[in-house]
């Protein structure tokens, strides 16, 4: 079944496009990344899919049917970010008393677990919570919601490190137990990868990758050599180049042959595999300022 998808969604705001056309299908029972810098559209086409916006234009299918207007549908997705202000004068037993009355296939037993291992204070108001705590809220109410689609928007970068891992464990032994669709915009790319199934990175608000995880692994590398082998990379989709003096760093998104790999390196290249990190640096580069340095001053 196709849990998401978008097709031709146009959306802007005054003067400004927002998404561009954005077109993309996700099978449900994934976890999906969805990349871009500051402003590329990842928060909008949320919002779009739960349809607290509606686009301009193009059209939104969630678990296959038309989003808008459908109340079954809508009922099937749940929409966290990592603060949300209706919440503020609310205590937390009240908010999670009301989400297990919203989802129909809210889990009382996940709750209470996961109220214990992160020790949320139900007594608390949500707003005089620290980051963390407000982001944990968000984050049982995703997991306990038992919505087939799950958007959470950079809701863990409250928590810390150990917290976010204890996290992604509880997010894959979840998904194990009940597969579901969760699409996570996040930018701790790096320390997330091994949770997706699929990368969906948009620029400017515009889709350049939609990708299986097991094809960008076959396509990611990263070539070093000298500034005059370059034309032994001739054909090869080069997405980004850095000089380091006489030396080249090239990021390139292709498939390189075993034969081709053992080539290069007998012409002095060092080829490994490019992280997704550095992937999604090199996709969203153009444009990007680099820093230069001080020209001087006092």
């Amino acid at each position: 079944m196709i849990a998401v998808e978008c097709i031709e969604v146009t959306k802007g705001f005054a003067d400004k496009t927002v998404l561009d056309g954005v077109s993309f299908q996700l099978e449900a029972g994934g976890i999906y990344a969805l990349l871009g810098r500051n402003g590329a559209g990842k928060t909008t086409l949320m919002n779009c899919i739960c349809t607290k916006y509606l686009p301009d234009s193009g059209e939104i299918r969630v678990l296959e049917e038309e989003v808008y207007e459908n109340e079954g549908v809508l009922s099937q997705i749940c929409f966290m970010s990592d603060n949300i202000d209706a919440f503020d004068t609310k205590k937390v037993r009240y908010i999670l008393h009301y989400a297990g009355q919203f989802y129909q296939d809210w889990n009382r037993d996940l709750e209470e677990k996961l109220l214990d291992f992160f020790d949320v204070d139900l007594k608390a108001v949500y707003g005089t919570l620290a980051k963390g705590q407000k982001t944990m809220v968000g984050i049982i109410i995703g997991l306990c919601s038992g919505c087939e689609v799950v958007l959470l928007d950079e809701i863990y970068s409250g928590l810390d490190a150990t917290a976010r891992q204890s996290l992604y464990k509880i997010l894959l032994e979840e998904q194990e137990r009940q597969p579901r669709t969760f699409i996570l915009s996040t930018h701790l790319i790096e320390e997330m990868t091994a949770l997706f199934d699929r990368v969906i990175i948009l620029d400017k608000g515009r889709l350049i990758l939609n990708e299986d995880m097991e094809n960008i692994y076959s396509k990611s590398y990263k070539c070093v050599g000298r500034t005059d082998m370059e034309s032994s990379l001739a054909g090869k989709n080069i997405l980004h180049r850095k000089q380091m003096g006489t030396v080249m760093e090239y990021d390139i998104y292709d498939v390189i042959t075993g034969e081709e790999q053992k080539q290069l390196e007998e012409k002095g290249f060092t080829v490994s595999s490019l992280p997704l990190q550095d992937l999604f640096t090199a996709f969203t580069f153009e444009g990007t300022k680099e820093w230069g340095g001080f020209d001087g001053g006092a």
